[in-house]
């Protein structure tokens, strides 16, 4: 005769909830994964970024915008307006039927208006700066003084 546990085994259960704390926190994870997986954010900050990498006018404000931004950083300089012009539209290369690189539009030129526009020093820093970080010659930059 063989001796019996008075308490019989219970079955151990396998709860996803229970494992990982609970259902909410499971629910807000699956919350989670769904944006990530839907490229969104809480606030739809990656549909500005799409914008302005398929259309050209949102990519030359936000070109103007970022150009400005940096010009004012320069000694000597103020208040800046900047307008930049495009070559061309976006474009984009195929490998058979499959696209296989989009480029942004490239640039023609670039104005630039500021306070102390006029100082051939600072005239000749904003041109080698917007220059080299558009990728085009310093004949196709142009630098004035803002009136008064």
């Amino acid at each position: 005769m063989t001796e019996r546990d008075p308490k019989p085994k219970e079955k151990k259960k396998f709860r996803l909830a229970e494992k990982f704390g609970g259902l909410p926190v499971l629910l807000l994870a699956l919350a989670g994964i769904l944006l990530l997986i839907s490229g969104g954010g809480l606030f739809g900050a990656g549909s500005k970024k799409e914008e302005a990498e398929t259309d050209p006018t949102a990519y030359r404000i936000a070109l103007e915008n970022e150009l400005a931004a940096l010009c004012s950083e320069v000694k000597g300089v103020g208040r800046v307006s900047v307008m930049i012009t495009l070559k061309e539209g976006e474009r984009t290369d195929y490998a058979g039927s499959k696209v296989s690189s989009v480029s942004p539009p490239s640039v023609l030129g670039a104005a630039i208006v500021c306070d102390g526009g006029g100082d051939a020093e600072t005239r000749a820093e904003l041109t080698r700066l917007v220059s080299g970080l558009l990728g085009i010659g310093s004949n196709r930059v142009t630098v004035a003084e803002r009136r008064q």
